[in-house]
Parts: structure tokens; sequence; C-alpha cells
């Protein structure tokens, strides 16, 4: 059986768009402050400020801190009291979330060195 450069190429084409990642997921929270990339002090305690973008689904919002649960707010537009936290480098995520604390969109995170 022989095949055409053109039926192989498209068979080729295909195949590599079956294999490609799925769309990131929505992006609904937004981090005010502190900034991505801030450097912050171990004895102090500072403020996360939010917002989340309004959306039917969205009832309330779980933060992250190094990839474990550390509060929940009721509030689509708000803030977490963080601190004082431990020196090194800290990720600090929410999440959007219905009423059945099933996550609605992907993470909002940011890097902060904590110092």
């Amino acid at each position: 059986m022989e095949f055409s450069a053109r039926k192989i190429s498209a068979a080729f084409l295909i195949s590599c768009f079956c294999i490609l990642p799925a769309p990131a997921e929505e992006n609904l929270v937004t981090i005010l402050l502190p900034a991505d990339g801030a450097k912050l002090e171990a004895s102090q305690a500072y403020t996360l400020d939010f917002e989340v973008k309004p959306v039917a689904k969205a009832e309330h919002v779980h933060l992250f801190i190094d990839g474990e649960e550390a509060a929940v707010s009721h509030k689509l537009k708000g803030s977490f009291s963080l601190g004082p936290l431990k020196p090194g480098s800290r990720r600090i995520c929410i999440s959007p979330v219905n009423k059945n604390h099933t996550p609605i969109a992907g993470q909002t995170c940011i890097n902060v060195t904590v110092r």
C-alpha cells in the first residue's frame, strides 16, 4: 500500500493535535498585594488583598500557603492576614470554589521570599 506525502502529512498533523495539552483553566482571582516576587520580613504580619471576577459559580475562596490550606473567605473581594511566615521561599495561592468546595477555576499564585 502506497501513501502520498499529502496523506502522511495530514495524518501526522491530526495526531499532533490529539496530544496537545488542554487549555489552561480560566484565572478568576487577582492577587493585588503582596506583589509576585515580593521580599517579606519573617517577623512581620502582612495583608494579602484579592478580588474574584464576578462569576455566578464562585461562592468563596480558599487560601493555600506552600500547598497547605491556611484559610477560607466567603467574600469575593477582601483580604487575608499573612504571617508571620517562616523564612524561605513561599508559594501563596487562592482558589475560587463553589458551595461544595469544588474548585471552579485554576489557582492564582504568587511566590514571595521571606527573610
